[in-house]
């Protein structure tokens, strides 16, 4: 069966060549199955080190010790532990955008390899239970006709073969876009925003979090304190990118 798939992939490929998204660029990509081509995939700054423990933040200098940024010493997060793959400007900006705003849907291949990647580097996947996106309000995702978070958990979940569950988290208000709030109405605008519709799923396991962008983590952080609440262990959370 996995012979033939891939034969399908390689037939489709010849027919429909899958052209890197990064701008201006329109290379094909070197790999089977994937569309980001390895010049542009190259650009992509990646988080790895002297990052702040909880929110992953960036720190200037190099740390060699476990180090708490200013933030989250002022108003510690409800996860556990929050990572991104890489900083959200260039080519990621252009392919988060394209695949949750102008339905690139095939781009979720490339996005979940760097959540993949992201996930080896600053957890142990071994000790997550169940996967969880980020959802959406009935009413928005009515609008875009699907969640971005949801296809990005489900493919990770299958790689890491966990269950992924759409269901056990939900946004039960519609808030305002986060775009032009600044930290402390973000968090504000994120307040009751989701509730846990079935906490037998979360309860006394360890819960990833998956979403497409973290900026002042508002969204990920009220998720986690619902979670929490609802008894989950330990939540953490991946991100494809970072804004600032």
């Amino acid at each position: 069966m996995r012979g033939l798939t891939t034969f399908m992939t390689k037939v489709i490929d010849g027919v429909y060549p899958r052209v890197c998204p990064g701008y201006g660029c329109g290379r094909l990509s070197e790999r089977t199955g994937r569309h980001l081509c390895n010049d542009c995939r190259a650009k992509i700054e990646l988080y790895s080190t002297s990052l702040c423990k909880l929110c992953g933040r960036e720190i200037e200098g190099r740390v060699r010790h476990d180090f708490v940024c200013s933030v989250c010493r002022a108003a510690p997060p409800h996860y556990d532990r929050a990572r991104a793959a890489g900083h959200f400007s260039g080519v990621l900006r252009d392919m988060v955008h394209a695949f949750k705003y102008n339905s690139a849907l095939w781009l979720c291949a490339d996005l979940t390899d760097l959540l993949q990647g992201c996930l080896m580097a600053h957890f142990d996947a071994n000790a997550v239970d169940v996967v969880l996106p980020v959802p959406l309000h009935p009413v928005r995702q009515r609008e875009r006709s699907y969640n971005q978070s949801v296809l990005l958990a489900r493919e990770l979940a299958r790689r890491i073969d966990r269950r992924c569950d759409t269901r056990a988290l939900e946004r039960v208000r519609v808030t305002e876009t986060q775009t032009h709030l600044n930290a402390a109405h973000r968090r504000m605008n994120m307040l009751g925003a989701f509730h846990v519709a079935r906490p037998d799923w979360v309860r006394q396991r360890c819960v990833l979090l998956v979403d497409d962008v973290m900026t002042t983590g508002a969204t990920l952080n009220e998720c986690a304190r619902m979670l929490k609440k609802a008894g989950a262990r330990t939540v953490w959370a991946v991100t494809a990118g970072r804004g600032v």
